[in-house]
């Protein structure tokens, strides 16, 4: 048996992500949720949380689940099918990995009216031998 890492999880989601993504954002992504979005579009990930899925008796994790959410900025004429139009790629590679929406995709208002902001969350239970 292989165990699986949250490293493993965090950085294959995120590789894989990207790899989506790239065409439309180019360099702006990040991984984090506290980045100043500087150049539009732009994308972020980040995980809300790895909790325990189960544990065996001697407290060995039996699985995770990986929640993570991504906030997607546009501007601009067309900023609201900008930025579905990421969304759609982004979802698409989410599902790939086998991830299922939980929220979102949803408009969220943000300080400047101009730039257009789209959430979703995202969760998967991952156990032993899962790849990515």
């Amino acid at each position: 048996w292989r165990v699986i890492t949250a490293t493993y999880i965090v950085e294959k989601t995120y590789e894989n992500w990207i790899a989506s993504i790239k065409d439309i954002v180019g360099n702006n992504y990040s991984m984090e949720n506290s980045t100043i979005v500087s150049s539009l579009p732009y994308a972020s990930m980040y995980f809300v949380g790895l909790p325990s899925e189960g544990m065996d008796f001697e407290k060995n994790e039996s699985g995770v689940v990986a929640t993570v959410q991504i906030d997607i900025f546009s501007n601009g004429q067309k900023a609201v099918s900008s930025a579905y139009s990421i969304d759609e790629k982004s979802h698409s590679a989410m599902t790939k990995m086998g991830y299922e929406r939980i929220q979102g995709p949803e408009m969220i208002q943000n300080i400047d009216p101009s730039i257009k902001r789209l959430t979703s969350r995202y969760r998967r239970t991952f156990g032993y031998d899962d790849t990515l």
